[in-house]
């Protein structure tokens, strides 16, 4: 433990994480028409942020951007085995629902770790 303490103390870790959601294509069809009215859930943690409703679409571009706090421990890989270790950011694609459940249509999980030592994961498709 102390070994990681030195290591988080002699590198510098980003304190916020900036999400943008840009779109989705190909979306299963939920709703009526032959659509979905689907929505993202990003989470990272217990933090939550949902985009809007985009009606009657299967290829919805959101282009909706939010920040999350990032503790250095969820950076580290899982190698200081501390809380945080192998967190990923969620991203959750569910279709609107006004009588019933919200229908899932995808998910994608990015690992923050991963993401942040690579630093080439900055726009997956």
């Amino acid at each position: 433990m102390a070994g990681s303490l030195a290591l988080q103390s002699s590198q510098w870790f980003p304190s916020h994480v900036q999400v943008t959601v840009l779109r989705a294509r190909g979306l299963r069809a939920k709703g009526k028409h032959n659509s979905s009215d689907a929505f993202a859930i990003i989470q990272l943690g217990k933090e939550r942020y949902c985009t809007s409703v985009l009606e009657q679409s299967r290829d919805p571009e959101w282009k909706e951007e939010c920040v999350f706090e990032v503790l250095p421990d969820w950076l580290l890989d899982g190698e200081g085995g501390g809380h945080g270790a192998g967190k990923e950011l969620l991203i959750t694609i569910m279709h609107r629902s006004l009588l019933a459940m919200d229908k899932f249509l995808g998910q994608l999980a990015l690992p923050l770790a991963a993401t942040y030592r690579h630093k080439t994961s900055r726009k997956p498709e």
